[in-house]
């Protein structure tokens, strides 16, 4: 029987400082041994589904020089109960690349909008999940709403995913 998650490894939980002190990160590397079987090269931000320490994840192996690391949050750890310094363990299988799961509420707007759906399949599919995110993670209707308006104006080109105006 074929594994549910065909790849694993074991990483130190390290702190990576992004370039200043005031951006860093908690990740795990993924070991060079283990890029050598996966599809890196046409997928650098390569998406995964698996786990950690059994915690489910949905993630991306980040490109950084010449290695890949995953982000771990805050939340994560939380579940996990480990911390800088402490090994986990991952497992995960390589994910669908162009995958987004997208808001119900969204995808009715996009649906009743034949130029912005236009708009929306023609976008990347890391801009969707970004701009899906934006909607999903709002928890009352009124602000879904308002950052659905925020999705149409980005996706016109109005707007870039921080709001800022685009001349």
């Amino acid at each position: 029987m074929t594994d549910f998650y065909p790849y694993n490894f074991t990483a130190e939980i390290v702190q990576h400082d992004v370039g200043s002190a005031r951006y860093r990160y908690t990740v795990i590397f993924v070991p060079q041994a283990l890029k050598a079987d996966l599809p890196l090269g046409e997928y650098p931000k390569l998406r995964v589904s698996g786990e950690i320490d059994h915690v489910p994840i949905e993630a991306a192996f980040t490109p950084v020089r010449a290695e890949h690391y995953v982000l771990l949050s805050k939340k994560l750890l939380a579940a996990i109960d480990k911390s800088l310094g402490d090994e986990v363990e991952m497992r995960f299988r390589i994910a669908d690349q162009v995958a987004v799961d997208v808001p119900e509420t969204l995808l009715r707007f996009l649906n009743s909008d034949p130029k912005l759906k236009s708009l929306w399949d023609d976008t990347t599919a890391g801009k969707r999940r970004a701009l899906a995110y934006m909607v999903s993670s709002a928890k009352r209707l009124e602000t879904q709403e308002k950052r659905i308006e925020k999705v149409a104006s980005v996706l016109r080109g109005e707007i870039d995913l921080k709001g800022n105006p685009i001349r």
